[in-house]
């Protein structure tokens, strides 16, 4: 899974601060309004999997903010899990009382419905084509008995991840763009869903009778999405 760095960001982003500074505050309000959408539906005795734990642990993030969840679960520790592809050594050093597993993709290494929770945010469009997402869906299905997990919309005119306007609407187009401006963002690590696209998903793993999708807005735009499986 890949996570954005400023420093990855086209430069001429870079010298304008305030789109910096305007995209900080959109993340940190939309973050807060996702905190408390699952906190809404989380007791304190269950247990959670945190799906897409950044690696902090052995890499530098130069005050980038990372793992808010991790960071704010205001519950027993032991409650906690985490979970990446990237290695999660030195985690447990820096949150003490929390697990943190690395694993390979494809198939979670956990038994069925051995959490409460599934939680993952903004990370099912860096797993990979529409097989690979329903694969990863079908996981933090099978793994817990309710699923949290939120997504980018991609018709929202800014894309948070290349602050690219409106291209990201015509995929074509827009990986013509990241190849030629040699963006950060592979196309096998950013695959923007749609809302069509997430109803699909939700079909095919045959949970989209007990799934609600919330619109997170901006300036009356959805600007994410919140998927509740339960």
């Amino acid at each position: 899974m890949i996570f954005e760095h400023p420093r990855s960001l086209p430069k001429r982003i870079m010298k304008n601060s305030w789109l910096i500074s305007a995209k900080e505050k959109a993340k940190k309000s939309s973050r807060i309004k996702k905190h408390r959408q699952f906190y809404s539906l989380f007791s304190k005795e269950q247990t959670v999997l945190d799906v897409g734990v950044y690696p902090e642990g052995l890499i530098k993030h130069e005050g980038i903010s990372t793992n808010h969840f991790v960071r704010s679960f205001p519950f027993a520790s032991e409650n906690y899990t985490g979970m990446s592809i990237d290695s999660m050594e030195g985690m447990s050093e820096l949150y003490p009382g929390k697990k943190f597993v690395q694993y390979d993709g494809g198939i979670f290494p956990f038994e069925d419905e051995e959490f409460d929770w599934a939680y993952s945010n903004a990370v099912i469009e860096h797993v990979g084509d529409y097989e690979s997402k329903l694969i990863f869906l079908k996981e933090m299905i099978r793994v817990s008995r309710n699923v949290f997990f939120t997504t980018p919309n991609k018709y929202f005119p800014v894309d948070a991840h290349t602050m690219v306007l409106f291209i990201h609407w015509n995929d074509s187009i827009f990986y013509k763009w990241r190849e030629w401006t040699q963006n950060w963002v592979p196309k096998e690590t950013l695959n923007l869903l749609s809302l069509k696209e997430i109803r699909s998903l939700l079909e095919d793993a045959d949970v989209s009778k007990r799934s609600r999708i919330i619109r997170n807005k901006l300036l009356g735009m959805t600007m994410t999405y919140t998927i509740v499986i339960q």
